[in-house]
């Protein structure tokens, strides 16, 4: 690598050169605001005469990048701000141009800039110009620099950046000299990569100055920036193109929350973090060089179109996007990564579209009735995944409905009953502690009833019935009876007196009365099915309270209701316990390990071992390996066997946290884990390299 100090005129005038931005970089993204800082830089610059500093320009030699006599480097960090000088040399000219008198004092002439910085004037096609932008942003450059006709649908921050900087120009007071004299002060280092140079950790590093880069900026690049650049190009248009189109311009933070539920689907162990996407990305390429880069991104692909039909509301079949949108109105993200492996499922016809459509309202009726419980999502996610891992080889719609309900109430995932659901409605308060899903279910009951002639919850007002504060009006308090304080605060926000209304100012703290049979707009005028039960209520009291929540919980209980199976199908997803509580045998689930095994000796004599060395650790038995713990603590070690007579080992302390001079620790962190998702895993062939996995256990 090359790095000096260098001033940005000559640099972005170096003769024959061409700067091409890779496909995988992001598009252009300065916005006026940071135009603006820069005008302000450079005309203090200019004023008085001192240097200003606008960052690195790394750049690298293009394969086989000689076109017709002109030199193409790749410009890997640097894009915005040569991208934005170049807008502004543009304006500059045209500026000039407009009365070739404002240009006296220049050193050279007006076509002297042109060629010296937008163009290699002797080169034809895309050879000619000084900046080659990214496909999207390409054309709008090419048509400002050229000064030819903007395209049909140009680059809006390019256009509106050119603009700004047109405008600048024009304000009273501007001076032409003090501008060039602060471009010619501006300062970079200039940094070309060599052979060997890794341009993606250098890229990581010094992204420093302009726009900080997103995740999704930093993944795109560590997928795309090794490949030679026709590969590139063609992995960017068949894949990545198409899937940042997918989410739209500026929906950075949704393609994170994309990126973070798929990761979920591939490292549910890792419990992979929201900020920390890219490192995690990065931790799960690493942990499996088989992948190609192909196959990765046909699987982001496909993860994405998946992911903004569910959640983006970009799914054509009506019956599904209804199903979608009536989920994401409840506003709950914990089950997104399942819908999205349902939606997998549901493409391969492993699901039909009725059972797929089943197990969204399902969901919805889990979720929903958690929340109205008070139920954490807390932990829903490492469910989930680990329910999706499962699909393929089950009765899908039988295999989570039955996991679902096979969970009691201690447990991650209780799918609460109908009675505790109808207890915790009727008792909630549903304005001030559900307020985020009040609108969604008082919209449910109202479009469950004509489904046909669906409303926006969102178009109307929460209305409470009986009003917020009543200390003023007698008629409520009358209402209520002699402890109306006490009985306010208890009904004021409960399910039974809480409707939808596009009339809550008009209607304030108002009697009853007055609320129900105001001229043309008072409650008995609703066409809402809500507002249906007043008609047969003269008085509002907490009786009328009472009689229209159980109405309302009827109807809850048929919108969000809870699955029901059989035992004997219950019974098939239940683990099978003997007396001595063992949920599962050695002999019967094991058995590599078990007497006649090809692990058995190795097994056996590990076990001997580890009871004498550690004495205070319980070995106990699950499906897929053999577990130690020492009293309650999670699982200290797990023990699998492979054909072989091999034994795997998953331990629950990292490599960075064991001291192994042997060497004989594997790194699993980015594939899962091993066993139970332990981060660690220890191989041994035979009885002699137990002394060494004793070593490592002492320190866990």
């Amino acid at each position: 690598m090359n790095a000096n100090d260098a001033q940005f005129l000559p640099f972005l005038g170096t003769a024959n050169a061409q700067f091409v931005i890779p496909v995988y970089q992001r598009l252009y993204s300065w916005t006026t605001k940071d135009c603006e800082t820069l005008w302000v830089d450079i005309m203090r610059a200019g004023k008085f005469g001192h240097t200003h500093f606008i960052g690195s320009m790394l750049y690298a030699p293009e394969a086989g990048g000689t076109l017709t006599g002109v030199n193409r480097y790749l410009l890997i960090d640097g894009q915005q701000r040569m991208t934005t000088l170049t807008l502004l040399l543009s304006a500059f000219i045209e500026y000039l141009k407009e009365d070739e008198s404002r240009a006296d004092f220049l050193e050279t002439t007006i076509g002297g800039i042109r060629r010296m910085y937008l163009f290699n004037d002797e080169q034809k096609g895309d050879a000619r110009y000084k900046l080659v932008l990214s496909q999207d942003d390409q054309t709008t450059l090419f048509s400002i620099v050229g000064d030819v006709a903007q395209p049909e649908q140009p680059s809006q921050l390019i256009v509106d950046n050119y603009q700004y900087f047109k405008d600048k120009m024009h304000e009273k007071g501007f001076d032409a000299q003090q501008l060039w004299v602060g471009l010619k002060m501006l300062l970079i280092v200039d940094t070309k990569l060599g052979e060997g140079d890794n341009a993606q950790l250098i890229f990581e590093s010094m992204n420093s100055k302009g726009k900080p880069l997103t995740a999704i900026d930093l993944i795109r690049n560590f997928m795309l920036m090794s490949l030679p650049s026709k590969e590139q190009t063609r992995l960017y248009e068949s894949y990545w193109h198409p899937m940042e189109q997918m989410f739209g311009m500026g929906n950075e933070r949704v393609i994170n929350e994309f990126f973070w539920n798929w990761l979920w689907l591939k490292i549910p162990n890792r419990q992979p973090k929201f900020d920390e996407v890219y490192d995690e990305f990065k931790l799960y390429i690493g942990g499996n060089p088989q992948l190609k880069v192909e196959e990765v991104l046909v699987d982001l692909k496909d993860g994405a179109d998946h992911y903004t039909k569910i959640f983006l509301d970009r799914e054509k079949d009506p019956e599904l996007a209804a199903a979608f949108r009536s989920f994401n109105r409840l506003g709950i993200n914990a089950a997104r990564l399942l819908l999205m492996e349902l939606y997998a499922q549901y493409e391969a016809d492993n699901l039909t579209k009725d059972e797929y459509i089943g197990l969204i309202r399902m969901l919805e009726s889990f979720l929903f009735r958690r929340s109205v419980c008070g139920r954490l999502t807390t932990g829903l996610n490492h469910y989930f995944s680990n329910l999706a891992k499962q699909l393929e080889s089950q009765d899908i719609v039988e295999y989570i409905t039955a996991n679902l309900l096979l969970q009691d109430e201690n447990k991650t995932a209780y799918f609460p009953t109908d009675e505790y659901f109808e207890e915790q409605f009727k008792a909630r308060d549903c304005y001030n502690r559900f307020r985020d899903k009040c609108v969604y279910y008082l919209e449910r009951i109202e479009n469950w009833h004509h489904p046909k002639e669906p409303i926006s919850g969102y178009s109307y007002q929460v209305e409470h019935v009986l009003p917020q504060t009543i200390d003023s009006v007698p008629e409520w308090q009358e209402a209520l009876g002699d402890n109306w304080e006490q009985l306010h605060e208890r009904y004021c926000n409960s399910l039974g007196n809480l409707t939808l209304t596009g009339y809550n100012q008009e209607y304030s703290n108002k009697p009853y009365e007055e609320k129900l049979h105001k001229e043309d707009d008072g409650l008995l005028c609703s066409p809402l099915y809500l507002n249906s039960a007043f008609a047969s209520e003269p008085v509002w009291n907490v009786e009328a309270i009472e009689r229209r929540a159980d109405k309302l919980m009827a109807d809850a209980l048929k919108i969000w209701p809870r699955p029901q199976l059989d035992e004997a199908t219950l019974a098939k997803y239940t683990p099978s316990k003997r007396k001595d509580g063992t949920e599962w045998t050695i002999e019967e689930h094991h058995t590599w390990l078990a007497n006649g095994g090809p692990a058995h000796d190795l097994f056996e004599t590990l076990r001997a071992r580890i009871a004498e060395e550690f004495p205070s650790w319980t070995e106990y038995v699950k499906k897929y390996y053999v577990g130690y713990r020492v009293g309650k603590r999670k699982q200290t070690l797990s023990i699998q066997a492979r054909k072989s007579g091999h034994l795997v080992l998953g331990v629950r302390k990292t490599v960075d946290e064991l001291n192994d001079p042997n060497g004989i620790c594997v790194d699993k962190r980015a594939v899962q884990g091993i066993g139970p998702g332990m981060p660690t895993m220890i191989i041994l062939e035979g009885a002699s390299d137990i002394d060494g996995c004793i070593e490592i256990l002492r320190q866990i």
